[in-house]
Protein backbone atom coordinates (compact mmCIF):
# COMPACT_ATOMS: atom_id res chain seq x y z
CA UNK A 1 0.00 0.00 0.00
CA UNK A 2 1.63 3.52 -0.67
CA UNK A 3 2.51 6.29 1.74
CA UNK A 4 -0.59 8.57 0.45
CA UNK A 5 -3.16 5.54 1.19
CA UNK A 6 -1.39 5.04 4.60
CA UNK A 7 -1.35 8.85 5.23
CA UNK A 8 -5.38 8.65 4.65
CA UNK A 9 -6.27 5.55 7.23
CA UNK A 10 -4.22 7.74 9.72
CA UNK A 11 -6.67 10.43 9.35
CA UNK A 12 -9.51 8.34 9.26
CA UNK A 13 -8.61 6.66 12.39
CA UNK A 14 -7.76 3.30 11.02
CA UNK A 15 -5.11 0.50 11.33
CA UNK A 16 -2.65 0.01 8.88
CA UNK A 17 -2.29 -3.54 9.73
CA UNK A 18 -3.78 -4.65 6.52
CA UNK A 19 -7.35 -5.21 7.70
CA UNK A 20 -8.76 -2.34 5.80
CA UNK A 21 -8.18 -2.96 2.47
CA UNK A 22 -7.97 0.29 -0.32
CA UNK A 23 -8.91 -1.15 -3.73
CA UNK A 24 -8.68 1.21 -6.15
CA UNK A 25 -8.77 5.36 -6.62
CA UNK A 26 -10.59 6.85 -9.41
CA UNK A 27 -10.75 10.61 -10.31
CA UNK A 28 -13.15 12.78 -11.74
CA UNK A 29 -12.59 15.93 -12.55
CA UNK A 30 -11.95 17.56 -8.83
CA UNK A 31 -13.00 14.75 -6.80
CA UNK A 32 -10.59 12.05 -5.85
CA UNK A 33 -12.87 8.71 -5.42
CA UNK A 34 -10.97 5.61 -2.98
CA UNK A 35 -12.68 2.59 -1.99
CA UNK A 36 -12.21 0.96 1.23
CA UNK A 37 -13.19 -2.37 2.03
CA UNK A 38 -11.99 -5.05 4.86
CA UNK A 39 -10.53 -8.27 4.85
CA UNK A 40 -11.96 -11.13 5.27
CA UNK A 41 -12.39 -12.43 8.97
CA UNK A 42 -15.10 -14.43 10.61
CA UNK A 43 -18.36 -12.73 12.41
CA UNK A 44 -19.91 -14.04 15.39
CA UNK A 45 -23.63 -13.48 16.27
CA UNK A 46 -23.93 -10.88 19.04
CA UNK A 47 -26.84 -12.86 20.67
CA UNK A 48 -26.58 -16.23 19.96
CA UNK A 49 -22.62 -16.77 19.08
CA UNK A 50 -22.69 -18.92 16.34
CA UNK A 51 -20.73 -17.85 12.89
CA UNK A 52 -22.86 -15.76 10.66
CA UNK A 53 -22.65 -16.08 7.15
CA UNK A 54 -22.03 -13.22 4.57
CA UNK A 55 -24.91 -12.04 2.80
CA UNK A 56 -23.05 -9.78 0.47
CA UNK A 57 -21.92 -6.31 -0.20
CA UNK A 58 -22.83 -2.92 -1.02
CA UNK A 59 -21.64 -0.05 -1.98
CA UNK A 60 -22.09 3.13 0.46
CA UNK A 61 -20.59 6.57 -0.69
CA UNK A 62 -19.66 9.13 1.98
CA UNK A 63 -18.36 12.47 1.97
CA UNK A 64 -14.90 13.43 3.74
CA UNK A 65 -14.32 16.94 3.68
CA UNK A 66 -10.47 16.70 4.05
CA UNK A 67 -8.59 17.81 0.57
CA UNK A 68 -5.74 15.18 -0.73
CA UNK A 69 -3.45 16.93 -3.77
CA UNK A 70 -6.07 19.60 -4.10
CA UNK A 71 -8.79 17.14 -4.98
CA UNK A 72 -12.13 16.88 -2.94
CA UNK A 73 -12.16 13.17 -1.42
CA UNK A 74 -15.47 11.02 -1.72
CA UNK A 75 -14.58 7.25 0.17
CA UNK A 76 -16.89 4.63 -1.66
CA UNK A 77 -16.97 2.19 1.41
CA UNK A 78 -17.73 -1.68 0.52
CA UNK A 79 -19.55 -2.93 3.21
CA UNK A 80 -20.91 -6.54 4.16
CA UNK A 81 -23.93 -7.61 5.53
CA UNK A 82 -24.31 -10.51 7.75
CA UNK A 83 -27.18 -13.35 8.52
CA UNK A 84 -27.33 -15.40 11.54
CA UNK A 85 -28.77 -18.81 10.86
CA UNK A 86 -29.27 -19.61 14.19
CA UNK A 87 -31.70 -16.71 15.33
CA UNK A 88 -32.28 -14.98 11.70
CA UNK A 89 -29.97 -12.27 13.19
CA UNK A 90 -28.79 -9.32 10.18
CA UNK A 91 -26.24 -7.37 11.03
CA UNK A 92 -24.17 -4.62 8.66
CA UNK A 93 -20.27 -4.31 8.63
CA UNK A 94 -19.16 -1.54 11.13
CA UNK A 95 -16.08 1.17 10.54
CA UNK A 96 -14.98 2.87 13.26
CA UNK A 97 -15.08 6.50 11.09
CA UNK A 98 -19.04 5.83 10.02
CA UNK A 99 -22.16 5.80 11.93
CA UNK A 100 -25.36 4.09 10.78
CA UNK A 101 -27.12 6.62 7.82
CA UNK A 102 -25.05 9.27 7.47
CA UNK A 103 -23.50 10.05 4.80
CA UNK A 104 -20.16 11.96 6.12
CA UNK A 105 -17.47 10.89 7.98
CA UNK A 106 -17.57 11.46 12.04
CA UNK A 107 -15.05 13.90 10.96
CA UNK A 108 -17.29 16.40 9.63
CA UNK A 109 -18.75 17.72 12.62
CA UNK A 110 -15.94 18.60 14.11
CA UNK A 111 -14.99 20.52 10.58
CA UNK A 112 -18.10 22.04 10.74
CA UNK A 113 -17.69 23.14 14.43
CA UNK A 114 -14.03 24.46 13.86
CA UNK A 115 -15.58 26.66 10.38
CA UNK A 116 -18.37 27.73 12.34
CA UNK A 117 -16.04 29.46 14.86
CA UNK A 118 -15.96 32.45 11.86
CA UNK A 119 -18.79 34.48 12.73
CA UNK A 120 -18.44 36.02 8.71
CA UNK A 121 -19.64 32.62 7.83
CA UNK A 122 -23.29 31.56 7.49
CA UNK A 123 -24.26 28.25 7.99
CA UNK A 124 -25.19 28.43 3.83
CA UNK A 125 -21.98 28.72 3.27
CA UNK A 126 -20.74 26.03 5.09
CA UNK A 127 -23.32 23.16 3.84
CA UNK A 128 -21.87 23.86 0.79
CA UNK A 129 -18.42 23.77 1.54
CA UNK A 130 -19.36 20.30 3.35
CA UNK A 131 -21.97 18.85 0.85
CA UNK A 132 -24.57 18.83 3.25
CA UNK A 133 -27.98 20.75 4.59
CA UNK A 134 -27.73 24.14 6.30
CA UNK A 135 -30.23 22.02 8.95
CA UNK A 136 -27.68 19.69 9.34
CA UNK A 137 -24.80 21.93 9.91
CA UNK A 138 -27.68 23.55 12.53
CA UNK A 139 -28.38 20.63 14.33
CA UNK A 140 -24.35 19.42 14.77
CA UNK A 141 -23.91 22.92 16.36
CA UNK A 142 -26.85 22.19 18.47
CA UNK A 143 -25.78 18.96 19.37
CA UNK A 144 -22.32 19.31 20.05
CA UNK A 145 -22.25 23.29 21.82
CA UNK A 146 -24.11 24.32 24.71
CA UNK A 147 -21.65 26.86 26.50
CA UNK A 148 -22.96 27.60 30.33
CA UNK A 149 -22.00 30.78 31.68
CA UNK A 150 -18.27 32.30 32.83
CA UNK A 151 -18.15 32.78 36.56
CA UNK A 152 -19.08 36.69 37.60
CA UNK A 153 -15.81 38.65 37.39
CA UNK A 154 -14.31 41.86 39.48
CA UNK A 155 -14.73 44.19 36.93
CA UNK A 156 -17.84 43.45 34.64
CA UNK A 157 -18.60 45.58 31.34
CA UNK A 158 -22.74 45.29 30.26
CA UNK A 159 -23.90 46.61 27.18
CA UNK A 160 -26.55 45.88 24.90
CA UNK A 161 -26.54 45.06 21.34
CA UNK A 162 -29.66 44.75 19.10
CA UNK A 163 -30.56 41.03 17.56
CA UNK A 164 -34.05 41.78 16.98
CA UNK A 165 -35.11 37.65 17.08
CA UNK A 166 -38.53 39.01 18.82
CA UNK A 167 -40.38 41.24 20.00
CA UNK A 168 -39.47 40.41 23.33
CA UNK A 169 -36.26 39.66 22.12
CA UNK A 170 -34.94 43.20 20.28
CA UNK A 171 -32.16 43.37 22.52
CA UNK A 172 -29.35 40.92 23.81
CA UNK A 173 -27.85 42.25 27.09
CA UNK A 174 -23.82 41.22 27.35
CA UNK A 175 -22.09 40.63 30.31
CA UNK A 176 -17.72 41.18 29.83
CA UNK A 177 -15.21 40.02 31.81
CA UNK A 178 -13.24 43.61 31.19
CA UNK A 179 -10.03 42.02 32.47
CA UNK A 180 -9.91 39.11 30.21
CA UNK A 181 -11.90 40.77 27.33
CA UNK A 182 -14.08 37.20 27.07
CA UNK A 183 -17.66 36.98 27.45
CA UNK A 184 -19.34 35.86 30.49
CA UNK A 185 -22.96 35.60 29.28
CA UNK A 186 -25.58 37.05 26.84
CA UNK A 187 -29.16 37.18 28.09
CA UNK A 188 -32.38 37.59 25.80
CA UNK A 189 -33.11 40.79 26.78
CA UNK A 190 -32.18 44.02 29.55
CA UNK A 191 -35.46 43.71 30.63
CA UNK A 192 -35.69 43.70 34.89
CA UNK A 193 -38.02 40.57 34.24
CA UNK A 194 -35.15 38.68 32.24
CA UNK A 195 -32.42 40.07 34.36
CA UNK A 196 -33.83 39.36 37.96
CA UNK A 197 -34.54 35.98 37.11
CA UNK A 198 -31.08 35.15 35.66
CA UNK A 199 -28.92 37.75 38.72
CA UNK A 200 -30.81 35.85 41.53
CA UNK A 201 -30.09 32.58 40.35
CA UNK A 202 -26.28 33.44 40.97
CA UNK A 203 -25.48 32.84 44.48
CA UNK A 204 -25.00 35.61 46.46
CA UNK A 205 -21.39 35.09 47.72
CA UNK A 206 -20.43 35.16 43.85
CA UNK A 207 -22.51 38.33 43.17
CA UNK A 208 -20.58 40.24 46.06
CA UNK A 209 -16.81 39.35 44.13
CA UNK A 210 -18.44 41.75 41.56
CA UNK A 211 -16.81 45.22 42.82
CA UNK A 212 -17.02 47.31 39.33
CA UNK A 213 -20.10 47.59 36.63
CA UNK A 214 -18.93 49.01 33.73
CA UNK A 215 -22.22 50.52 31.41
CA UNK A 216 -23.23 53.78 29.91
CA UNK A 217 -26.24 55.76 31.01
CA UNK A 218 -28.98 53.54 31.17
CA UNK A 219 -30.52 53.89 34.37
CA UNK A 220 -31.34 50.61 35.34
CA UNK A 221 -27.91 49.78 34.74
CA UNK A 222 -26.38 52.17 36.84
CA UNK A 223 -28.80 50.68 39.62
CA UNK A 224 -27.51 47.05 38.97
CA UNK A 225 -25.16 47.59 42.42
CA UNK A 226 -27.62 48.33 44.42
CA UNK A 227 -29.99 45.62 42.83
CA UNK A 228 -28.04 42.83 42.32
CA UNK A 229 -24.58 43.41 43.46
CA UNK A 230 -23.77 44.70 46.94
CA UNK A 231 -20.05 45.24 47.27
CA UNK A 232 -20.03 46.60 43.36
CA UNK A 233 -20.31 50.40 42.17
CA UNK A 234 -20.97 51.46 39.02
CA UNK A 235 -18.95 53.04 36.56
CA UNK A 236 -20.09 55.78 33.59
CA UNK A 237 -18.04 54.76 30.28
CA UNK A 238 -16.30 57.85 29.28
CA UNK A 239 -16.61 56.92 25.67
CA UNK A 240 -20.68 57.85 25.76
CA UNK A 241 -19.90 60.41 28.14
CA UNK A 242 -18.01 62.04 25.16
CA UNK A 243 -20.42 61.05 22.90
CA UNK A 244 -23.06 62.88 24.98
CA UNK A 245 -21.19 65.77 24.67
CA UNK A 246 -20.51 65.48 20.70
CA UNK A 247 -24.56 65.07 20.23
CA UNK A 248 -25.09 68.18 21.95
CA UNK A 249 -22.55 70.06 19.35
CA UNK A 250 -24.43 68.22 16.57
CA UNK A 251 -27.89 69.53 17.91
CA UNK A 252 -25.98 73.20 17.81
CA UNK A 253 -24.41 72.88 13.98
CA UNK A 254 -27.56 71.57 12.38
CA UNK A 255 -29.49 74.38 14.59
CA UNK A 256 -27.37 76.89 12.59
CA UNK A 257 -26.96 74.76 9.53
CA UNK A 258 -31.10 75.20 9.63
CA UNK A 259 -31.08 79.50 9.51
CA UNK A 260 -28.52 78.87 6.54
CA UNK A 261 -30.80 77.23 5.10
CA UNK A 262 -33.83 79.40 6.19
CA UNK A 263 -31.43 82.63 4.78
CA UNK A 264 -31.47 80.22 1.38
CA UNK A 265 -34.55 79.77 0.63
CA UNK A 266 -35.78 83.65 1.27
CA UNK A 267 -33.24 84.26 -0.90
CA UNK A 268 -35.07 81.75 -3.58
CA UNK A 269 -38.36 83.67 -2.91
CA UNK A 270 -36.83 87.12 -3.15
CA UNK A 271 -35.36 85.84 -6.90
CA UNK A 272 -38.85 84.20 -7.88
CA UNK A 273 -40.35 87.45 -7.27
CA UNK A 274 -37.76 89.48 -8.73
CA UNK A 275 -37.64 87.69 -12.30
CA UNK A 276 -41.24 86.29 -11.96
CA UNK A 277 -40.27 82.53 -11.73
CA UNK A 278 -41.33 80.19 -9.82
CA UNK A 279 -38.38 77.92 -8.84
CA UNK A 280 -38.79 75.23 -6.10
CA UNK A 281 -35.48 73.85 -5.55
CA UNK A 282 -31.79 75.86 -4.77
CA UNK A 283 -28.37 74.40 -4.89
CA UNK A 284 -26.59 73.89 -1.38
CA UNK A 285 -24.75 76.89 -0.51
CA UNK A 286 -20.88 76.90 0.61
CA UNK A 287 -22.07 77.59 4.20
CA UNK A 288 -24.65 74.41 3.99
CA UNK A 289 -22.24 72.26 2.28
CA UNK A 290 -19.28 73.13 5.09
CA UNK A 291 -22.02 72.84 7.98
CA UNK A 292 -22.87 69.02 6.76
CA UNK A 293 -19.41 67.89 5.68
CA UNK A 294 -16.88 69.40 7.36
CA UNK A 295 -18.15 69.87 11.17
CA UNK A 296 -15.21 67.88 11.70
CA UNK A 297 -13.90 70.56 12.47
CA UNK A 298 -15.96 71.33 15.71
CA UNK A 299 -16.30 67.84 16.26
CA UNK A 300 -12.73 66.25 16.35
CA UNK A 301 -10.39 66.28 18.71
CA UNK A 302 -8.18 68.80 17.78
CA UNK A 303 -4.83 66.72 18.27
CA UNK A 304 -6.32 64.44 15.82
CA UNK A 305 -6.43 67.22 12.96
CA UNK A 306 -4.53 66.53 10.46
CA UNK A 307 -2.88 69.95 9.74
CA UNK A 308 -1.69 70.68 6.46
CA UNK A 309 -0.90 73.58 4.42
CA UNK A 310 -0.91 71.43 1.35
CA UNK A 311 -3.69 72.69 -1.00
CA UNK A 312 -6.47 70.19 -2.29
CA UNK A 313 -9.45 70.35 -4.87
CA UNK A 314 -12.52 69.81 -2.49
CA UNK A 315 -15.62 69.24 -5.41
CA UNK A 316 -18.30 70.07 -3.06
CA UNK A 317 -16.83 73.43 -2.54
CA UNK A 318 -15.39 73.70 -5.54
CA UNK A 319 -12.76 75.52 -4.11
CA UNK A 320 -8.73 74.61 -3.61
CA UNK A 321 -7.73 75.35 -0.21
CA UNK A 322 -5.81 73.64 2.64
CA UNK A 323 -6.72 72.43 5.96
CA UNK A 324 -6.10 75.68 7.64
CA UNK A 325 -8.65 77.93 5.32
CA UNK A 326 -11.27 74.93 5.62
CA UNK A 327 -11.26 75.14 9.49
CA UNK A 328 -10.89 79.15 9.18
CA UNK A 329 -14.24 79.10 7.24
CA UNK A 330 -16.09 76.77 9.30
CA UNK A 331 -15.43 78.63 12.64
CA UNK A 332 -16.61 81.34 11.07
CA UNK A 333 -20.19 80.49 10.52
CA UNK A 334 -21.02 81.12 13.68
CA UNK A 335 -19.61 83.47 16.10
CA UNK A 336 -19.89 81.06 19.40
CA UNK A 337 -17.97 77.90 17.15
CA UNK A 338 -14.68 78.98 18.44
CA UNK A 339 -15.92 78.92 21.79
CA UNK A 340 -17.50 75.84 21.76
CA UNK A 341 -14.12 74.19 20.33
CA UNK A 342 -12.41 75.84 23.10
CA UNK A 343 -14.71 74.24 25.73
CA UNK A 344 -15.02 70.85 24.34
CA UNK A 345 -11.11 70.42 24.57
CA UNK A 346 -11.62 71.31 28.17
CA UNK A 347 -13.15 67.85 28.48
CA UNK A 348 -11.15 66.08 26.04
CA UNK A 349 -7.98 67.00 28.15
CA UNK A 350 -9.64 66.52 30.83
CA UNK A 351 -10.70 62.94 30.01
CA UNK A 352 -6.93 61.98 28.53
CA UNK A 353 -5.13 63.18 31.74
CA UNK A 354 -3.85 60.72 34.52
CA UNK A 355 -4.47 61.73 38.30
CA UNK A 356 -2.98 60.97 41.20
CA UNK A 357 -5.86 60.74 43.72
CA UNK A 358 -9.37 60.42 43.67
CA UNK A 359 -9.79 64.22 45.51
CA UNK A 360 -7.68 65.31 41.90
CA UNK A 361 -9.96 64.07 39.69
CA UNK A 362 -12.85 65.16 41.84
CA UNK A 363 -11.32 68.80 42.26
CA UNK A 364 -10.79 68.69 37.97
CA UNK A 365 -14.07 67.83 37.42
CA UNK A 366 -15.93 70.25 39.62
CA UNK A 367 -13.92 73.02 38.05
CA UNK A 368 -15.02 72.03 34.98
CA UNK A 369 -18.68 71.88 35.89
CA UNK A 370 -18.22 75.44 36.89
CA UNK A 371 -16.91 76.74 34.05
CA UNK A 372 -19.19 74.96 31.75
CA UNK A 373 -22.49 76.67 33.96
CA UNK A 374 -21.01 80.21 33.72
CA UNK A 375 -20.90 79.31 30.05
CA UNK A 376 -24.03 81.65 28.21
CA UNK A 377 -24.10 78.17 25.43
CA UNK A 378 -27.00 76.12 25.67
CA UNK A 379 -25.00 73.11 24.92
CA UNK A 380 -22.67 73.74 27.74
CA UNK A 381 -25.03 74.54 30.45
CA UNK A 382 -26.85 70.71 29.50
CA UNK A 383 -23.68 69.30 29.54
CA UNK A 384 -22.91 70.70 33.20
CA UNK A 385 -25.99 69.05 34.46
CA UNK A 386 -25.48 65.62 32.83
CA UNK A 387 -21.63 66.05 34.55
CA UNK A 388 -23.36 67.02 37.81
CA UNK A 389 -25.85 64.17 38.14
CA UNK A 390 -23.23 61.18 36.50
CA UNK A 391 -20.05 62.81 38.89
CA UNK A 392 -20.00 59.74 40.63
CA UNK A 393 -19.94 56.92 38.19
CA UNK A 394 -17.61 59.47 35.95
CA UNK A 395 -15.14 60.09 38.63
CA UNK A 396 -15.24 56.53 39.35
CA UNK A 397 -14.03 55.94 35.46
CA UNK A 398 -10.51 57.22 36.09
CA UNK A 399 -9.46 53.93 38.29
CA UNK A 400 -7.72 51.18 36.30
CA UNK A 401 -7.16 47.88 36.20
CA UNK A 402 -4.37 45.49 35.05
CA UNK A 403 -6.27 43.50 32.01
CA UNK A 404 -4.24 40.34 30.14
CA UNK A 405 -6.54 40.94 26.52
CA UNK A 406 -4.00 42.51 25.05
CA UNK A 407 -0.37 42.90 26.03
CA UNK A 408 2.22 45.35 25.39
CA UNK A 409 5.83 44.32 23.88
CA UNK A 410 7.34 44.44 27.14
CA UNK A 411 4.59 42.77 29.30
CA UNK A 412 2.37 39.93 29.55
CA UNK A 413 -0.26 42.84 30.74
CA UNK A 414 -1.38 46.10 30.76
CA UNK A 415 -2.31 48.82 32.97
CA UNK A 416 -5.83 50.22 31.22
CA UNK A 417 -8.79 52.63 32.56
CA UNK A 418 -11.88 50.67 33.33
CA UNK A 419 -13.96 51.67 29.94
CA UNK A 420 -16.51 49.77 27.65
CA UNK A 421 -14.04 50.06 24.82
CA UNK A 422 -13.81 46.68 24.47
CA UNK A 423 -17.25 45.57 24.67
CA UNK A 424 -17.55 48.53 21.59
CA UNK A 425 -15.29 46.62 19.69
CA UNK A 426 -17.17 43.24 20.15
CA UNK A 427 -20.27 44.96 19.26
CA UNK A 428 -19.38 44.51 16.07
CA UNK A 429 -19.34 40.50 15.68
CA UNK A 430 -23.09 39.93 16.69
CA UNK A 431 -23.60 42.49 13.92
CA UNK A 432 -21.72 41.05 11.50
CA UNK A 433 -23.24 37.45 12.28
CA UNK A 434 -26.48 38.97 11.78
CA UNK A 435 -26.06 40.69 8.52
CA UNK A 436 -24.49 37.35 6.78
CA UNK A 437 -27.28 35.26 8.28
CA UNK A 438 -29.63 37.60 7.31
CA UNK A 439 -31.46 37.78 10.48
CA UNK A 440 -32.03 35.63 13.46
CA UNK A 441 -34.72 33.21 14.50
CA UNK A 442 -33.62 31.61 17.80
CA UNK A 443 -31.87 33.14 20.75
CA UNK A 444 -30.11 29.82 21.98
CA UNK A 445 -28.49 28.92 18.64
CA UNK A 446 -27.43 32.61 18.63
CA UNK A 447 -25.86 32.80 21.86
CA UNK A 448 -24.05 30.17 21.38
CA UNK A 449 -22.71 30.35 17.90
CA UNK A 450 -21.34 34.24 19.20
CA UNK A 451 -20.03 32.26 22.64
CA UNK A 452 -18.43 29.45 20.19
CA UNK A 453 -16.71 32.35 18.22
CA UNK A 454 -15.36 34.39 20.74
CA UNK A 455 -14.29 32.40 24.13
CA UNK A 456 -10.78 31.43 24.08
CA UNK A 457 -11.03 27.82 24.75
CA UNK A 458 -15.08 26.75 24.49
CA UNK A 459 -15.71 22.89 24.89
CA UNK A 460 -17.86 21.02 23.32
CA UNK A 461 -20.34 18.20 25.17
CA UNK A 462 -18.95 14.83 25.77
CA UNK A 463 -22.10 13.22 24.80
CA UNK A 464 -23.95 14.93 21.92
CA UNK A 465 -27.88 15.80 22.13
CA UNK A 466 -29.98 13.73 20.38
CA UNK A 467 -32.66 13.91 17.30
CA UNK A 468 -35.33 14.85 20.21
CA UNK A 469 -33.57 17.02 22.19
CA UNK A 470 -32.39 19.45 19.04
CA UNK A 471 -35.76 20.02 17.35
CA UNK A 472 -37.13 20.60 21.32
CA UNK A 473 -37.05 24.24 20.79
CA UNK A 474 -40.13 26.68 20.35
CA UNK A 475 -38.78 29.00 17.06
CA UNK A 476 -41.08 31.60 15.40
CA UNK A 477 -44.97 30.39 14.52
CA UNK A 478 -45.72 30.01 11.40
CA UNK A 479 -47.83 32.50 9.38
CA UNK A 480 -51.43 30.93 7.98
CA UNK A 481 -51.38 28.53 5.28
CA UNK A 482 -54.22 27.89 2.48
CA UNK A 483 -53.73 24.84 1.10
CA UNK A 484 -56.03 25.70 -2.05
CA UNK A 485 -54.59 29.54 -2.57
CA UNK A 486 -52.29 28.04 -5.46
CA UNK A 487 -54.79 25.99 -6.78
CA UNK A 488 -57.88 29.10 -6.92
CA UNK A 489 -54.98 31.09 -8.29
CA UNK A 490 -54.47 28.53 -11.28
Amino acid sequence: MSDNFNDLLLILNLPTDGSILISKVEVHEDTKFIHISTSPSPVFCPNCGCRMHSKGMYARTVNHPVLQDSFKLVLVVHQRKWKCTSCTTYLNESLPFLQPYRQSTTLTPLLILEALKDLNRSTASIARQFFVSDTHVHDIFTAYVDLPRLPLPEVMSIDEVFLDISSKEKYALVIMDFVSGEIVDILPSRWSSVTDNYFYHIPLEERKKVKFIVSDAYRYYLDYPKTYFPNAVSILDSFHVVKYLISLLNTYVNDVMKRYKERDKKKLEKKNHDLNRDDSSIADSNEVILLRSYRWVLLKNYDHINHSAKIHYHSKLKLHLDTFQIENMFLALDPNFFELRRLKELYVEFNQSSFHSDDEVHSALMALIQVYKASNLTPFKKFADYLKKYHGPILRSFVTSTVTRKQSQDHNELITRLSNGPMESFNRKPKDLKRNARGFSNFHYTRNRILWATRKRPAIRVVPKSNAMIHSFEGKPRGPYNKNKEHNNN
